[in-house]
């Protein structure tokens, strides 16, 4: 019976040894699973953090990409800015250079009619003069056709 009862505590013993090496296989099983899981979340963390960081030098580049663009389209709009005026000022210098020959040409155009007024006023002078200097000699001549009948004495009286 000895032998019996033997077998029946190893009957009896194997099912709380057998419950016990389950709940450590479990207890290690459930450590592996979190194990795994901290490493696969830092795992996660680490590749979350190399695409943030891909992203923002992504984002740096495009940025600067776009500044540059920008700062290229707005010295493009500077020179085309800078052309229009120089274009500007050429044409209102054109155009002052043209007004100003038109004013010298008019000014010498009218210089010569002056001239050429005051030249005739200066004829009709010289023939007036002419004029009055024969009238004045005719009157002479009058007078001094008409002077010896002023000096004769009146004989009837």
């Amino acid at each position: 019976m000895e032998q019996g009862v033997e077998e029946e505590q190893q009957v009896e013993a194997t099912p709380e040894v057998e419950a016990s090496e389950d709940d450590s296989g479990i207890g290690a099983r459930v450590t592996a699973v979190f194990t795994a899981a901290e490493k696969a979340g830092q795992h996660i963390v680490s590749l979350a953090r190399e695409e943030a960081e891909d992203i923002r030098r992504e984002a740096r580049a495009e940025a600067d990409a776009y500044l540059r663009e920008q700062k290229l389209q707005a010295d493009k709009e500077v020179e085309q800015i800078f052309a229009d005026a120089r274009r500007k000022a050429e044409s209102i210098e054109e155009d002052s250079r043209i007004a100003a020959r038109q004013v010298e040409d008019d000014a010498r155009v009218r210089k010569e009619r002056l001239r050429e007024e005051a030249r005739l006023i200066e004829e009709r002078i010289a023939w007036a003069k002419e004029g009055l200097a024969e009238v004045s000699d005719r009157i002479e001549q009058v007078f001094l056709e008409n002077e010896p009948l002023a000096s004769q004495p009146d004989s009837d009286s």
